[in-house]
């Protein structure tokens, strides 16, 4: 997801697109296990501090987590992780200004074929 600079505030648009999204990852997987969320934010303005991008890419991680943790049916664990940036890694203008959601499954109890989260039958060391 991306952001309005200076916004860390999720918009109706996101909230949607983020249900839809969660929606469909739980059709995938039974369970899972935790998430994790990556948020940044550009220190853009000559009056916006490393501290400023920080703290804004910390409140992003904080309303995706609030956003993320109520579209679950049992409470899921999530881990954050903020960052900021000097400057622009791409000419994109809203490279910077994001969050990232990755969701864990717990693969010991989702039965898909030919994957085994354990050693190989028949491995020996």
């Amino acid at each position: 997801m991306t952001f309005a600079d200076g916004s860390a505030e999720l918009d109706q648009a996101q909230i949607e697109r983020l249900t839809g999204w969660v929606s469909r990852a739980d059709a995938m997987f039974a369970i899972y296990e935790s998430a994790g969320v990556e948020a940044g934010a550009t220190v853009k303005l000559p009056s916006r501090t490393s501290e400023d991008a920080m703290r804004l890419a910390r409140m992003r991680a904080d309303n995706t987590t609030r956003a993320l943790t109520g579209l679950f049916p049992v409470p899921i664990e999530v881990e954050q992780f903020s960052h900021s940036y000097r400057e622009r890694k791409s000419t994109d203008p809203e490279v910077n200004d994001f969050a990232a959601i990755q969701l864990y499954p717990n693969l010991k109890t989702s039965k898909l074929p030919g994957c085994n989260p354990g050693r190989p039958d028949g491995l020996e060391r």
